[in-house]
């Protein structure tokens, strides 16, 4: 029987430049450096999901947690969609939908961020200002149906396993969105 590799490539040419990542299994007993890891992604939550700029350090990052996030790259449709359905800002310490212009342009404007299309387009193509604009973004919490981690084999059928899940992300955005 073949045995896939441990460490698998992954290709990243500009078609991939960005990743999503979704915490999907509890951290209870795992160490220091995993937790600090998760923390620093702010998936703090379970099913809560962000945006990450693909690069060595970053796959390293994800290398790291991979038995309790499940990531991939997204497209442009499955973006846009978060970010309109899901969307919210930090402002001051509080939380606060994406739903009006005037608080994008008046944080992100320095930017050349002046509305929502900007704001998707500069996410979904990560640019020079990618790293900032995420950090104006909460992490989006995904909803999950409550009988789903009750049964957690059917679950983890339907989510797919922990780990890169390539263009499949894109599915399961669209299942927990």
């Amino acid at each position: 029987m073949d045995r896939l590799p441990k460490r698998m490539k992954i290709k990243t040419d500009n078609k991939h430049s960005l990743a999503f990542v979704v915490r999907i299994q509890r951290i209870n007993g795992v160490s220091s450096l995993v937790q600090k890891t998760i923390a620093r992604l702010c998936l703090k939550k379970i099913f809560s999901g962000v945006f990450v700029r693909v690069t060595p350090q970053s796959l390293k990052l994800l290398r790291m947690v991979e038995p309790y996030v499940t990531w991939g790259f997204p497209n442009l449709k499955s973006v846009r969609e978060l970010i309109l359905k899901r969307g919210q800002a930090k402002v001051k310490n509080k939380t606060i939908p994406l739903t009006d212009n005037t608080v994008i342009e008046e944080h992100l404007g320095k930017f050349g961020v002046i509305c929502l299309e900007d704001l998707i387009h500069e996410i979904a193509f990560p640019g020079k200002h990618f790293q900032e604009i995420s950090w104006f973004l909460r992490p989006f919490q995904l909803s999950v149906a409550r009988h789903a981690t009750k049964n957690k084999v059917g679950f983890l059928k339907e989510m797919g396993s922990p780990g890169y899940g390539g263009e499949r992300i894109n599915q399961l955005i669209r299942q927990l969105n």
